[in-house]
């Protein structure tokens, strides 16, 4: 039998020691009572680190990618098929690890709901597939992850729009009305799930020169079927986007494309995110 949570497995003989202090506390007589808060002491510790420990565990342990999400993947997710074996076993682990180690709510009318095991999934083969060439999977400290059904308001962006990445909270918030379709069929919906990811990932770098990059504006990467500014700004409700942002998002969604069209840049790209998501290799 494998453990995935260390932190309930080290509860239960505190638990029993603190229940057996607490039997002595009303028997006539005992001592040593004093010590019932030695056991207390370290349950709320656990308590509070439970989090921290159980994800330390888990990433030595970690379980198998539930089948029917796995199944998922190889049916909808052509990317995976490009992944070499050793990558793929990764690209899994690390999907289990991510949907353990970050917060998903729903946002309803009145209230926070959970959202399905299913769709946690879904949204996070975008960040992990991101990742995969980086040793921080997690994406830093962007640790919470708000759905909503519909597109929707913000205090920062008072208006409809579908996606928002809030880096200074760590937040990351998506409409899956318009999430969803884009990540089974980004040929046809533009994949704004992929969008929030990226645009956290390039708040790391900031500082970079993006010299090829920059070069090609909206006029050179519409020639990649599939993006178009008009689109794209519906989609996402937001008009300024970062056309960084964009690049990155078609070097994964259309990386032969990409990478015919604009070499210099696509290899810049395999530099910064350390992946050639392209079946070939790009020359000069």
């Amino acid at each position: 039998m494998k453990i995935y949570s260390i932190s309930r497995l080290l509860s239960l003989p505190l638990i029993l020691a603190a229940g057996y202090f607490l039997y002595l506390l009303f028997q006539p007589g005992a001592s040593n009572t004093v010590y019932i808060f030695v056991p207390v002491v370290l349950l709320v510790t656990l308590y509070i680190f439970h989090g921290q420990l159980d994800f330390w565990w888990m990433k030595r342990h970690t379980p198998p990618l539930d089948p029917k999400i796995l199944s998922w993947i190889k049916e909808y997710l052509p990317f995976y098929h490009r992944y070499t074996e050793s990558e793929k076993r990764e690209f899994e682990k690390r999907l289990v690890l991510y949907v353990e180690a970050r917060s998903f709510q729903s946002v309803g009318s009145k209230e926070l709901r959970t959202v399905p095991f299913d769709i946690k999934n879904i949204i996070s083969s975008q960040v992990v597939r991101l990742m995969l060439g980086h040793d921080d999977f997690l994406l830093g400290d962007m640790d919470r992850i708000y759905l909503y059904k519909h597109p929707f308001p913000t205090p920062r962006k008072q208006y409809l729009h579908t996606v928002e990445t809030d880096t200074e909270d760590g937040m990351l918030i998506f409409s899956t009305e318009q999430g969803l379709p884009g990540i089974v069929n980004p040929s046809m919906y533009y994949n704004i799930i992929l969008h929030g990811y990226a645009e956290a990932f390039l708040a790391l770098y900031k500082n970079h020169k993006f010299v090829h990059i920059d070069q090609i504006g909206w006029d050179g990467l519409e020639q990649i079927q599939g993006i178009n500014a008009n689109i794209i700004q519906r989609t996402c409700g937001i008009q300024e986007l970062d056309f960084r942002v964009v690049h990155l998002v078609a070097f994964f969604d259309f990386a032969d494309q990409y990478a015919r069209l604009f070499p210099e840049a696509y290899k810049e790209w395999t530099i910064i995110t350390k992946q050639k998501p392209a079946p070939y290799e790009v020359r000069h």
